[in-house]
């Protein structure tokens, strides 16, 4: 799947660098969750992503972070490839299929694929990821979320965001995961000095012996802050 997605990437941007838009992302942040859940067991990390989008809607990209599973993992790369389009002058929709890689992960093999697709009204957004091997697991996973973006000033903008993990991946007592649950985070985000800025502050509905308020995979309330720019 790998060699597949970095093949695409390669082959459209060779053949349509003339009509391809190119940049690179690098951004820091004091904790990187994913979907409410820790992947650095709340330090810090440093990401940073080079994209390609074509002008018929087709993009591709590749993803990278440090990551701490408290145990040997210590990077997530990933590739992406999909196509955005409008509906009409209000929507808007997008697919994409993801792949998530732990390069030197020996402890677990987690690679694995997941096929998200997102419709958009105006500042409105409406998402659903849908990973038949969730991290590689023998289970499937889905997650559905709605975000609302309101421009409080020209440069700065609240984000509102709710989200819900469900599916067989999620309470498998052989897989020792978490049960069912939702996530949450109301922030604030804008553009300083050639910067993008945003802080939001994360909560879930996990309680009892599914919250994690240290080390690895903690899902407890935080406030998150990033800041990136954009080459």
């Amino acid at each position: 799947m790998k060699k597949i997605l970095t093949g695409l990437t390669l082959a459209m941007a060779v053949s349509s660098v003339n009509a391809a838009e190119v940049s690179g992302t690098i951004s820091f942040t004091n904790d990187y969750r994913f979907r409410g859940v820790s992947q650095t067991a709340g330090d810090a990390a440093v990401q940073g992503s080079l994209d390609v989008e074509f002008e018929n809607g087709v993009y591709a990209g590749i993803w990278g972070s440090n990551v701490d599973f408290d145990d040997d993992a210590n990077l997530e790369i990933d590739y992406y490839v999909g196509y955005w389009g409008e509906i009409n002058d209000d929507w808007s929709y997008d697919i994409s299929l993801n792949y998530y890689t732990y390069p030197g992960y020996d402890a677990a093999d987690g690679d694995y694929a997941e096929i998200i697709a997102g419709l958009y009204y105006g500042d409105l957004g409406l998402t659903y990821a849908y990973a038949d091997d969730n991290f590689n697991a023998g289970e499937s996973a889905h997650y559905l979320a709605i975000d609302y973006s309101y421009a409080l000033t020209e440069a700065v903008s609240l984000d509102l965001h709710a989200g819900r993990s469900f599916g067989d991946y999620w309470g498998n007592e052989d897989i020792g995961d978490l049960d069912d649950y939702t996530d949450y985070s109301v922030g604030i985000s804008g553009s300083y000095a050639g910067l993008d800025l945003s802080a939001a502050y994360l909560f879930t509905d996990l309680d009892g012996d599914d919250e994690v308020d240290s080390g690895a995979f903690r899902n407890d309330n935080t406030l998150l802050l990033s800041v990136s720019r954009t080459f």
